[in-house]
């Protein structure tokens, strides 16, 4: 990556901190009015938004195992360690696929307007069938195309961000214990409106009391926020299979930005975030954006030392 692609990408990640960290202070004192505003319960295109809005973060996940394994395969490593690697992989391809689609079908996304589907697992590894598996295989033959000989280094580097996302927004969900807006407005007794900085004890009590999902007192911050904001980083990711993409970044990078704004509101249109929540996912996700943003630039750095502005990803 030059260095001026890189300084660009570096000031565009802290604008957006920037702005989100502005939110996340006005939702800290406005939460409940602008929930109360915004909220349009059964909003079905809403709730198709918001469904789109993780796909490509556990679809990429898949892709990006197939090249690894591809670039297992092809590697020096000795056959034992092969098969291990390859097993890996396969094997987090098969588990990100089937939680993906279990997540696009729960009551945070299409379970919520279409209740037949939450916890439906058949019809979870038949998405995971149709609309997650066969990238594995494209990630596969995209890999063997490519030439970049860091390839499996920056997948790496990838898979360790999405993890750490994965792993911060189930820590803080836990943590925070935050009831929904879409919960709150039910009336229950005991749960009303929390800030975000306030503990919220009993959460496990009130779960088997009204029948409620864990996920319904899981609010803080928003999962949605983290895995669509992840679209910057991911549409990077990308291009290194898509070479024909790299004249684009800048265009691309923007679309990858205003698609988790719109998922983002959506969630608060559905009851599901307050501003609050929704602002500090989309902070964990920029953050981890930058973070990738850095490593990456230090992975091909590390390989080409001397070059500054003529060579990119």
């Amino acid at each position: 990556m030059s260095i001026k692609k890189y300084t660009g990408q570096l000031v565009f990640h802290i604008i957006m901190l920037v702005v989100f960290a502005a939110l996340f202070l006005v939702g800290t004192f406005y939460d409940e009015t602008i929930a109360a505003a915004i909220y349009t319960p059964g909003n079905l295109p809403a709730v198709f938004i918001t469904t789109a809005g993780i796909y490509p973060f556990f679809a990429s996940a898949v892709l990006f195992m197939g090249t690894l394994t591809e670039r297992t395969i092809h590697s020096g490593l000795n056959k034992p360690l092969k098969v291990l690697f390859c097993c890996i992989c396969a094997g987090l391809a098969l588990y990100s696929g089937f939680e993906g689609s279990r997540s696009l079908l729960s009551v945070d996304c299409l379970g919520g307007a279409f209740p037949a589907l939450n916890h439906n697992t058949p019809i979870a590894i038949a998405v995971s069938i149709v609309a997650a598996y066969p990238l594995y295989f494209l990630g596969y033959r995209l890999g063997a195309k490519s030439k970049d000989k860091l390839l499996a280094k920056k997948i790496l580097g990838l898979v360790a961000i999405m993890l750490i996302a994965l792993l911060s927004m189930e820590v803080l969900k836990i943590i925070f214990s935050r009831p929904r807006y879409r919960i709150v407005v039910r009336g229950y007794e005991g749960i009303g409106f929390v800030p975000w900085y306030e503990p919220f004890s009993g959460a496990a009590g009130f779960i088997g009391s009204f029948g409620l999902e864990k996920t319904d007192l899981r609010s803080f911050p928003s999962g949605h926020s983290v895995l669509s904001i992840s679209c910057v980083y991911i549409i990077l990711s990308v291009v290194w299979l898509f070479p024909k993409l790299k004249k684009r970044v800048d265009l691309l990078l923007i679309c990858g930005l205003a698609f988790g704004i719109i998922v983002m509101f959506t969630r608060m249109q559905l009851g599901a975030h307050y501003l609050s929540d929704v602002s500090a996912g989309a902070l964990i996700g920029t953050a981890l954006s930058l973070i990738y943003v850095i490593i990456q630039h230090r992975i091909f750095m590390s390989r080409h030392p001397g070059l500054s502005r003529e060579k990119e990803y």
